[in-house]
């Protein structure tokens, strides 16, 4: 009989300690990591100089990101840029005439922010990560809409039309 209580005891302490720690994980924190945002733009013949092109993307899906893990938006702490970088979709041609590229966000009521860039672009490449800024972005990305600028310089002129595209990745942290 005394083994009997004494395995409930036990049994009963586990399994409180174990509903609590899950209790306790959730409270500490979770980091989710969205999937890519693209953004598509072309870039037309223009001289040597520099070159910017504006997306309103509309909708943030920031709460059902956050809700599709289980945790509440009320509970954010941060949204960073994860990794970011810039490409060109065409089959030929490359980022030669390019010297450098800068990500901006905006959105209502707030002012633009410059989250990532790369200020040298080596020849031949296709595709370059940006360095990203190491800035809290949640209420930009808590708007229902949030405009997406990219900027680049061209060092050379650009003879014909890229297709380009930029990806960005965002990490998002929940709790405490």
């Amino acid at each position: 009989m005394k083994r009997f209580f004494l395995f409930s005891a036990v049994s009963g302490l586990l399994l409180f300690i174990l509903l609590g720690c899950e209790e306790i994980l959730d409270k500490i924190g979770v980091t989710i990591n969205s999937d890519y945002t693209y953004i598509d733009f072309t870039v037309n013949p223009d001289k040597a100089g520099t070159y910017s092109e504006t997306f309103v993307i509309i909708e943030s899906d920031l709460d059902s990101i956050i809700e599709a893990e289980g945790q509440n938006i009320g509970e954010l702490n941060s949204v960073k840029i994860k990794d970011a970088s810039v490409r060109v979709v065409d089959e030929e041609g490359n980022l030669d005439p390019f010297e450098s590229f800068v990500l901006t966000l905006e959105a209502p009521g707030k002012a633009a922010i410059k989250v990532a860039e790369v200020t040298a672009v080596p020849t031949g490449i296709t595709e370059i990560p940006l360095i990203q800024e190491e800035t809290d972005l949640s209420d930009y990305l808590k708007s229902d809409q949030y405009t997406v600028k990219v900027k680049a310089v061209l060092d050379q002129d650009l003879e014909t039309h890229r297709n380009m595209q930029a990806k960005v990745r965002y990490e998002i942290k929940v709790g405490l």
